[in-house]
């Protein structure tokens, strides 16, 4: 790579007006190619002063390389109106010492609900054969590479190509791929127009993935390793707002920062009727505002890692239908607001509104999810999955804390958290969790079964129609239920208290009961006095103890 000014950014700066027309309507995609390029390398800031139409679509010679050391600044009246289909708009690869700031990006098109397109467009020539994605892939991502970062492709073995991320991926309006670091996003505004129905909404904002490092000959046979492949690292995006999306972040990363991100619109794809949601046979990946998972088979160096996401406001505004019905459709996942697995990472202070739920854990070691209001309808969803799901394995070391979890629909089928029953799993812990929901219609149990070692779980629920509280609490072995029916109530009315231990040779009470109790039983209380009346029950074996307590709150009669 050409070396790069140490004070790119602080030097010149030049209006992109020298390369556009800035007439907001005519295609000036050729020019901002220019304008890039005139400015990687520290040359100047360029200054986006004027309305800008980026005209890519799905022609992959039109997609836009962001290279080494350019800094991009929106001011004014300054815009890009981008219409990408199946390939991505903007593209950092291999690239570092990269600055973005206050874009303003408006996208103007409709992703097609069926993949199955005939081929696609280079150099204004539609060409019967490879779809866009594969295309833009195979061909122009991978003769970048070639071109720019000395990336020998020896097919001599075998075909080998840029790294395949997938079709949703490739379908994202900033994809950033490979070994690219320092990349900084900052007071971005990327937004479907405010009358756009769902089938025009953003496909994916940010695409994240896998690809060779620079300067290297790669075969059909070069192993899938951090020797010779990079995940994006040292990134940070803050102060973005979408408005009008499927997807905004999927993919893998490392070493990165998410902060103060409010998410508006979403939805998932659709045409104009609002069918075929999820696109024909449901292709297009489940949608998430962050969406960030990693193969554990995979080599360690390339494990989503030191992520932190810090004050995310996803404000939830549905458009359109979930995509599983239930009743004999298939099953292929819902929009939530965060889906992700990670080592070593944060997700702290998030609020999100989203009707389809709020998280997926995917494989992790050492996460903490903390400072959470979370509000989804399982009714919305059809009552097909838990809004807050464990779906795969190899929990260890993960952390919930002051998480407060409502389901709004007006009868829970489904118990709001899934279960994560692996023997494998080591240091799940729930600390303050408190679940709310109108009424409890399902079968089975509330409390999440949480399998494996050292473990510690101490969580709430609260059922509103019955006013019923349990709280469960769950260390080592032993594991506790503990409810009353009903926790709010007026002197003189009384309650019920039901509890039961696991794997426990004795329980005691405390604080407004004591004594020693069975490690299960009953018992009905009429309460005399008003206020907040606090029971505690610990239950023991010869190695573990676990404590809990129930709050019962007493109005005057």
């Amino acid at each position: 790579m050409a070396a790069i000014d140490p004070n790119y950014g602080k030097g010149p700066r030049r209006s992109i007006g020298a390369w556009v027309s800035c007439t907001g309507t005519a295609d000036d995609t050729a020019g901002v190619a220019k304008a890039f390029a005139a400015a990687s390398r520290g040359a100047f800031t360029l200054i986006v002063d004027c309305p800008v139409r980026i005209k890519v679509g799905m022609d992959i010679s039109r997609s836009l390389f962001i290279d080494d050391g350019t800094t991009v600044e929106f001011t004014g009246s300054g815009k890009f109106t981008v219409d990408n289909v199946q390939i991505p708009a903007f593209v950092i690869a291999d690239s570092s010492h990269i600055t973005l700031t206050n874009w303003n990006v408006e996208y103007d098109a409709s992703l097609p609900v069926s993949p199955e397109v005939t081929g696609h467009v280079n150099h204004d020539q539609f060409i019967r054969g490879p779809k866009p994605a594969n295309a833009f892939n195979d061909q122009r991502l991978t003769q970048w590479l070639a071109t720019n970062r000395a990336i020998v492709f020896d097919r001599r073995e075998g075909t080998v190509n840029s790294p395949w991320t997938g079709m949703t991926n490739a379908c994202a309006v900033f994809f950033i791929t490979g070994d690219s670091s320092d990349v900084t996003v900052s007071g971005m505004h990327i937004y479907a127009p405010a009358n756009a129905g769902g089938e025009r909404f953003i496909a994916v904002a940010f695409s994240l993935g896998v690809n060779f490092k620079s300067n290297q000959t790669v075969t059909h046979n070069t192993p899938q390793t951090a020797q010779f492949e990079a995940v994006p690292h040292d990134l940070k995006f803050t102060n973005i707002i979408l408005d009008g999306t499927y997807m905004g972040w999927v993919g893998g990363l490392r070493d990165s920062l998410f902060e103060n991100i409010q998410s508006q619109r979403y939805g998932d794809l659709q045409d104009a009727q609002g069918k075929n949601v999820g696109g024909v046979g449901k292709w297009f990946a489940p949608p998430h505002l962050f969406y960030f998972g990693y193969a554990p088979a995979g080599d360690p160096g390339l494990f989503n890692k030191n992520i932190q996401i810090r004050n995310v406001v996803d404000n939830g505004i549905r458009i359109g239908t979930a995509r599983d019905r239930g009743a004999g459709d298939t099953l292929s996942g819902y929009a939530l607001s965060l889906k992700i697995g990670c080592v070593d990472c944060i997700v702290d202070n998030y609020k999100s509104a989203r009707p389809d739920g709020f998280l997926d854990v995917l494989p992790s070691d050492g996460m903490t999810i903390s400072n959470v209001i979370a509000t989804y309808d399982s009714s919305f969803i059809n009552n097909v999955f838990p809004g807050w799901r464990f779906p795969s394995n190899s929990y260890r070391n993960v952390r919930f804390e002051n998480i407060t979890f409502i389901d709004l629909a007006p009868s829970s089928i489904q118990p709001p958290i899934g279960n994560a029953v692996q023997a494998s799993n080591q240091g799940i812990v729930f600390k303050n969790v408190h679940i709310e929901m109108n009424h409890w219609g399902g079968q089975g149990s509330l409390p999440p079964v949480v399998g494996g070692d050292r473990n510690e779980v101490s969580l709430e629920y609260l059922v509103k129609s019955d006013a019923t509280r349990m709280v469960i609490s769950q260390s080592g072995t032993v594991a506790i239920t503990f409810r009353a029916a009903p926790a709010k109530l007026h002197t003189g009315d009384t309650t019920v208290l039901t509890w039961s231990a696991r794997q426990a040779s004795a329980c005691s009470g405390d604080g407004a009961w004591s004594g020693s109790l069975g490690t299960s039983g009953t018992r009905t209380l009429t309460m005399t006095s008003p206020g907040d009346h606090e029971f505690k029950l610990t239950c023991q074996n010869a190695g573990d103890a676990s404590t809990t307590t129930l709050h019962i709150e007493v109005s005057p009669g």
